[in-house]
């Protein structure tokens, strides 16, 4: 089975010590295990219509955040550091596009702190954002990275097309177990099965953005 890679401690200093425009696995690695979530959580706080552009936006600060030592272990999960960032950049994109339609002038020139930081540590061309508890923020992050394992397993792992159908229309859209059993020529006890099999997949390529403190984040 495909998994995310899990970011370290060691990733995070790899990446630091690159030299300008270098390119190394450790970035393919990185990539692979947050882009997917930060899209998903991008979606969830700012809407489908900017996510593929924050994801951008927040990868590409992340390069100069990681690169310049900006987040250490001491400020906490990783995770929770990001999803700060994804904040900021979400709000300042509303800004943007209220000030692009002119609904009133608005100020791009304030600072935001972001999650752990210290008084250097700021996003210089974020405005404030509304202030989200950090039990929200790792909740939220939770319900994305849920929703981007579901994804990766659904679309990138080995799995029957049956099985996949079977998993989408029982789990996922709740249709009666009787129902799907029929249409697909299957017992009512194998739905279940084939649910309990894939719900196993998706909490292991979950867990590893969700794995808490030490080593990984």
């Amino acid at each position: 089975m495909s998994t995310f890679p899990v970011t370290s401690v060691t990733l995070i200093a790899k990446i630091k010590n690159l030299a300008p425009g270098e390119d190394s696995a450790a970035w393919v690695r990185f990539w692979n295990s947050y882009s997917a979530a930060i899209r998903q959580f991008a979606a969830m706080k700012g809407g489908e219509e900017n996510a593929d552009d924050i994801v951008m936006q927040v990868l590409g600060k992340l390069v100069n955040v990681l690169r310049e030592g900006k987040y250490t272990p001491e400020k906490g999960k990783f995770h929770s550091y990001l999803a700060t960032m994804i904040v900021n950049e979400v709000h300042m994109a509303h800004r943007k596009d209220m000030a692009r339609a002119g609904d009133r002038k608005v100020s791009l020139d304030s600072s935001v702190k972001i999650a752990g930081g210290d008084d250097s540590d700021t996003l210089a061309d974020t405005l404030a954002a509304p202030a989200e508890s950090p039990e929200q923020l790792d909740e939220d992050w939770r319900k994305a990275v849920l929703k981007s394992a579901v994804d990766h397993v659904l679309t990138k792992t080995a799995l029957s097309d049956r099985d996949r159908n079977v998993y989408r229309e029982y789990a996922l859209e709740g249709r009666d177990i009787g129902e799907v059993a029929a249409k697909y020529k299957i017992s009512r006890n194998y739905v279940s099965q084939i649910k309990i099999r894939i719900d196993k997949r998706i909490v292991a390529v979950g867990q590893s953005l969700v794995a808490g403190d030490g080593e990984s984040s």
